[in-house]
C-alpha cells in the first residue's frame, strides 16, 4: 500500500509517496514565503497553499501513473497554529494569520490574570502563538471580519476541505488553540467565554489518525488525483516529526531545530503535577499526550545572520567557520530571544541580544555565539523536561542538524548522547508511520516505527566532558543575562 503524505511547512509543501516500508517512491515540493510586516505581524495568503496543495496532487499523480504507482491513501501533516477565517462558501476572508505573528501580545499581557484558569484546562498558558489569541484579536480589531467569518480554520483543516469538502479539525490542533479541554478533547465552554468565540465558528473535532474524508470529483478533475482515496489527518507537524524520530515510549526526547526549536517527550496521561513552565498538548498517537518546550527562532535567526554577515557564503565553508571558532565564541555571548520567549514563560518582550562583545570580537564569534545560545535554551527546556520524567535518549531532526559542527555543539551543550537518525524527512515519515496504523497496515504506531525505520542509519555524537562544564558557566551566564534584562524564574539559574 502506498501513502501519500502532504507535510504543510513553513517555508514550503512536500509531497511524498511512500510505500508500506518507508521507501520514498516520488517527490514533490512547493516553496513559498509569509509576509513579514511592521509591528511583528505576519501573513501568507492561503492561495499559496492551495495552488501548492494543486501542484503537488498533480505532479504525485502524473508521475505515479507514468511509473504504475498507486496511491492508497493520502496522510496530511501542517504547521498549526496559523488562523485562516472562511465565510460560508468557504472563501478566505483574509490572509491567514501566522502562527509566529505577534499582534496579540497586548491581548496576552491583557489577559494574563486568567493564566491558571486556562492552563489547569487546556495545559497552555496565554500566549500570541495559539490560535484563540488571533481569534480574539480579529473580534476586537476587524469586527466585520468577525461577523463574516462562518469557520475559524488551521491549515490542515482548510486543505483537508479542498479535497474532502469536510469541514473538521483534530486533537492535536484543537490542543493549540486555548480553547479545547486538554482532558476531555472538547471545546470548553469557560475557555470559549474567555476568549469570546462561539463554538459554531469552530470546526468539527476528531481524533488523529481519522479518515476525514475521500478525494471528491472536484480536486480529481482539477489535479488528475484519483477520487475516493482516504484523507487521513495525521495531526500537527511537530507531532509527527516527534514519532518520526522514534517518540513512541516514555523516556525518548525528540529535538527539532527547524524555523523553531522544539522539545517533545510522550507521556500516557496529563501529568498530576504539571506546572506553567511546559505545554501539555494532544499527541498523534491515540490516548497519549506530549509534553513541549519551544524556542521560537532556531533555522529563522541562522538565516537572517547568514543572510546580514554571510550573503555570499557557502554553508560548507560557514560550517568551516563555526568549527574552527573554539567553544564559547571568544567570550562572545547571544541570548537569542529574537521573537520573543516562549516556554517556561511566555515573555513576548524578550528580544535578542549579543553581549561580552569588545573590539575583538567577530561575525565568526557573533555566529557561533548565535548557535550556542539556541542550544542554551533548548538545555534549559531538557532541564524542564526532566522534572516530569526522566530524559533516557535525545534524538535530534531539523534543518539546523544537516551541520555536523552543530549537532556537535547540541551533544555538548546537553551533557548527552545524541542520535540523528536517517534523513531530515521526520516529520513526513511520523504522518506515514500514523496513517499505516490508521489504515491496518500495522497494529499500532510503534509498530509502524519499528518497521519504517529499521533500516535508517543512525549517527551518534557524544559530548566531551572538558567542554560540558564550560558551557555550563557560558549557560548560567546566559540565563542571568536574562533575569536581569527581563526578569525571568530563580530556578532558571544553574
Amino acid at each position: 500500500m502506498n501513502i501519500l503524505v502532504i507535510d504543510v511547512g513553513t517555508s514550503s509543501m512536500r509531497g511524498i509517496l511512500f510505500d508500506e516500508l518507508g521507501q520514498n517512491l516520488i517527490e514533490a515540493q512547493e516553496l513559498y514565503r509569509a509576509s513579514y510586516l511592521e509591528n511583528s505581524w505576519v501573513e501568507q495568503n492561503p492561495a499559496d497553499w492551495e495552488q501548492a496543495l494543486y501542484s503537488i496532487l498533480r505532479q504525485v499523480s502524473a508521475e505515479a501513473e507514468t511509473k504504475n504507482q498507486k496511491i492508497d491513501a493520502i496522510s496530511i501533516t501542517s504547521q498549526r497554529s496559523s488562523v485562516i477565517p472562511v465565510d460560508r462558501e468557504m472563501n478566505p476572508l483574509c490572509n491567514a494569520i501566522m502562527w509566529q505573528d505577534k499582534r496579540t501580545n497586548y491581548l496576552c499581557e491583557r489577559m494574563e490574570g486568567l493564566n491558571d484558569q486556562v492552563f489547569s484546562r487546556c495545559g497552555s498558558r496565554i500566549n500570541p502563538v495559539f490560535s484563540a489569541t488571533k481569534m480574539t484579536w480579529i473580534r476586537e480589531e476587524r469586527p466585520e471580519l468577525y461577523d463574516r467569518t462562518y469557520k475559524f480554520m488551521v491549515i490542515p483543516d482548510y486543505m483537508i476541505y479542498l479535497m474532502t469538502g469536510r469541514i473538521c479539525t483534530d486533537y492535536t490542533y484543537g490542543s493549540r488553540s486555548l480553547l479545547m479541554n486538554i482532558r476531555t478533547h472538547e471545546w470548553d465552554e469557560e475557555l470559549l467565554e474567555l476568549f469570546h468565540v462561539e463554538q459554531e465558528k469552530l470546526c468539527e473535532l476528531t481524533e488523529p489518525g481519522s479518515i476525514c474524508g475521500y478525494t471528491t470529483n472536484r480536486i480529481s478533475t482539477i489535479t488528475g488525483c484519483p477520487k475516493g482515496i482516504p484523507v487521513i489527518t495525521a495531526g500537527g507537524d511537530q507531532q509527527c516529526g516527534a514519532i518520526g524520530q522514534g517518540v513512541v515510549k516514555k523516556g525518548i526526547l525528540s529535538v527539532t531545530t527547524g524555523t523553531g526549536g522544539y522539545l517533545i517527550t510522550e507521556t500516557d496521561q496529563v501529568p498530576e503535577n504539571l506546572e506553567q513552565d511546559v505545554i501539555c498538548n494532544v499527541s498523534s498517537v491515540k490516548g497519549q499526550y506530549i509534553l513541549e518546550s519551544s524556542v521560537l527562532t532556531c533555522c529563522s535567526a541562522f538565516d537572517w545572520f547568514r543572510k546580514e554577515f554571510f550573503p555570499e557564503t557557502s554553508f560548507d565553508e560557514i560550517n568551516r567557520q563555526i568549527k574552527e571558532t573554539p567553544a564559547g565564541s571568544n567570550g562572545c555571548l547571544c541570548i537569542p530571544y529574537f521573537m520573543g520567549r516562549s516556554t517556561p514563560d511566555w515573555n513576548n518582550m524578550a528580544k535578542g541580544v549579543f553581549a561580552n562583545m569588545t573590539l575583538g570580537t567577530t561575525k565568526q564569534d557573533m555566529l557561533r555565539s548565535l548557535l550556542e545560545g539556541i542550544c542554551f535554551e533548548i538545555r534549559n527546556g531538557i532541564d524542564v523536561m526532566n522534572k516530569y520524567l526522566k530524559v533516557s535518549d535525545i534524538y535530534i531532526n531539523g534543518g539546523l542538524s544537516n551541520s555536523e559542527p552543530f549537532n556537535e555543539m547540541q551533544a555538548n551543550v546537553y551533557g548527552m548522547k545524541l542520535v540523528r537518525r536517517g534523513k531530515a524527512d521526520a516529520t513526513a515519515r511520523g504522518a506515514l508511520m500514523v496513517a499505516a496504523a490508521s489504515m491496518s497496515i500495522y497494529a499500532s504506531v510503534e509498530e509502524a516505527f519499528d518497521k519504517i525505520s529499521k533500516q535508517d542509519k543512525a549517527k551518534v555524537y557524544l559530548p566531551d566532558e572538558t567542554i560540558v562544564l564550560q558551557y555550563e558557566r557560558y549557560r548560567a551566564q546566559m540565563n542571568q543575562n536574562y533575569r536581569k534584562l527581563w526578569g525571568g524564574k530563580e530556578e532558571e539559574a544553574i
